[in-house]
């Protein structure tokens, strides 16, 4: 098995991005034009995780630099490849993207029967902070997750006049 590299997606992996969605969440999946968007706003970024030429997975986020503010919308890791430490290595990386912007407060929704994903949120210092009833559809609710860094340890840039 290869190593995982991540990148920041492109508009040429929109098919690839969408097969994902398909795969990992049927019904709840992204349309093309939201996908689209993610690659292409100026407020969004999208990461791909990948071996070789192959992705194996993505994560879609926003970011408001008004609120310092960001937001995972989905990580998704193909079926077959999850349990491999993909999902761990895309949200390091989505939380490395919102540093750079200086943002200080992470969030993200998951369906509340997905223990391993919850787990590794929580081992990373998310905390459930709400329960979102029907989120996912009639009967599937979601818990709101949220991280805030310590303003103490975030490092301030400084420019020189």
């Amino acid at each position: 098995m290869q190593a995982v590299n991540i990148r920041q997606a492109d508009e040429v992996d929109l098919p690839e991005l969408l097969k994902i969605e398909e795969d990992c969440f049927e019904s709840e999946r992204f349309n093309t034009e939201t996908v689209r968007a993610f690659v292409v706003r100026d407020d969004t970024f999208v990461l791909v995780a990948l071996e070789g030429n192959e992705i194996l997975g993505s994560a879609m986020c926003m970011v408001s630099e008004l609120d310092l503010h960001g937001k995972i919308a989905s990580i998704a890791v193909l079926k077959q490849r999850r349990g491999t430490g993909i999902g761990a290595a895309l949200l390091d990386e989505c939380e490395k993207v919102f540093r750079s912007h200086g943002l200080v407060r992470y969030s993200l929704e998951v369906e509340a029967s997905n223990s391993l994903a919850i787990a590794l949120y929580a081992s990373r210092g998310y905390v459930v902070k709400a329960s979102i009833q029907d989120f996912y559809g009639a009967g599937r609710p979601a818990f709101y997750m949220e991280k805030k860094l310590d303003l103490q340890k975030v490092p301030v840039n400084v420019r020189s006049a």
